[in-house]
């Protein structure tokens, strides 16, 4: 059965859909601050495409293989396929390869020797052997003589073009091999982003970059047609990301999460949800609280299995929480002290002080100011009784804190 499964899974083709949204990221970093007005795209003109006013200045075609399988020989489905591409481009515009770079990006190898190692990107100002005449006449051999019916029409292409603008072709291209595959590109995203971050933060730079990426890659894909995205949104978001970094600066990651409905439902048994409860609060306020509630959770808890805050600084967070809740709590004892524990005065008292929780008690953390943040906490030490709305909510919770 699980050969059956492997056969029809989708998740090669997911991997590689994936890989080509996360190396069009690694490719923009070398552009950005160059001064020039690229966009990128994916699935535009090209797998990945770089653009300047509507006119393609890099097309890329990018090959994934999970286990890193790929060989570009000769005969290489995938340097075939990339070939069929570009040269129906350059038989419908003969200009493209003096125009256009082309580049072929492959977690394969290039064995030596072949007409691939004959095209391989120049480094350090060389050209390491290349030879695109050599190359073209190896490939239009290779096309010639195979029997591979798969690439047929990928062979018919090539050999559609006149002897001198196969060579040309080859000339725009350059073959990039041996690239980490869709999980390793992080490693190299990060690498690329220390110059960014503050050392010891590259990988949440990279966490925040590919945080607003995907989202736009997504949009650019689902509009009707589809859209370019300017290299100068991601410079602008380099420099947020690189403000957010400061070594003195706190990072809301969480502001806009949502917990799942068992996370949801599974606070229905927490004391903060029952001191809501108490004083007449239901439906969307206890909604609204949950979702607070578990930002602030999963956000001081990423903070603090990181070390990213200083020692006690939660600790004087909440202390400042506290103090700041006790004179509004007293005042509510005082103005309600005659009425017996049935009273609804309670009950209004509490929700004046909740609503202060959730309209107006903003005070910062280091540097970071939020809403989530604040009124989330509040409800951690409300779910430790160490504030709470109605002035008997001890009593009224069994004097026990919760989970």
């Amino acid at each position: 059965m699980s050969g059956q499964s492997d056969k029809f899974s989708a998740a090669p083709a997911a991997a590689g859909y994936l890989y080509q949204a996360r190396l069009a990221l690694l490719l923009c970093i070398p552009h950005l601050n160059a001064g020039s007005e690229l966009e990128v795209a994916i699935e535009k003109l090209d797998d990945i495409s770089f653009e300047q006013e509507g006119e393609a200045k890099q097309l890329l075609q990018a090959k994934h293989h999970i286990n890193r399988v790929g060989s570009l020989s000769d005969t290489s489905a995938d340097i075939w396929k990339t070939l069929r591409v570009w040269s129906e481009l350059a038989s419908a515009d003969p200009s493209l390869p003096s125009r256009v770079k082309l580049v072929l990006v492959t977690t394969g190898s290039i064995p030596e020797g072949s007409a691939a190692s004959f095209l391989r990107a120049p480094t350090e100002g060389r050209h390491n052997g290349r030879d695109p005449r050599g190359a073209a006449e190896m490939l239009s051999r290779a096309a010639s003589q195979s029997q591979n019916e798969g690439l047929k029409q990928a062979f018919a292409a090539f050999l559609a073009l006149p002897e001198r603008m196969r060579a040309s072709l080859l000339s725009a291209v350059e073959i990039v091999d041996q690239q980490p595959i869709v999980g390793d590109i992080e490693i190299e995203l990060e690498r690329a982003l220390r110059l960014v971050a503050p050392p010891g933060k590259a990988r949440l730079a990279r966490e925040m970059l590919e945080g607003w990426w995907w989202p736009r890659i997504c949009a650019a894909l689902s509009a009707s047609t589809v859209q370019s995205i300017p290299l100068g949104l991601i410079e602008a978001k380099l420099d947020d990301i690189r403000d957010a970094l400061k070594r003195d600066a706190l990072v809301a990651e969480f502001d806009h999460l949502e917990p799942s409905a068992k996370e949801s439902d599974q606070y229905d048994a927490f004391v903060f949800v029952r001191q809501l409860q108490i004083i007449g609060f239901g439906g969307n306020r206890i909604g609204y609280a949950k979702r607070d509630f578990y930002r602030a959770f999963v956000q001081r808890s990423k903070w603090t299995r990181e070390h990213v805050l200083l020692d006690e600084e939660l600790e004087k967070f909440e202390r400042v929480l506290v103090e700041e809740w006790e004179p509004r709590y007293a005042a509510m004892c005082d103005d309600t002290s005659e009425a017996d524990g049935e009273d609804p005065r309670l009950s209004t008292g509490g929700r004046e002080i909740y609503d202060w929780v959730e309209m107006e008690a903003r005070f910062p953390l280091r540097t970071l100011t939020s809403k989530s943040l604040n009124v989330g906490s509040y409800h951690m030490l409300a779910n430790a009784l160490r504030v709470g709305w109605h002035r008997e909510f001890r009593k009224h919770c069994d004097g026990k804190g919760s989970k």
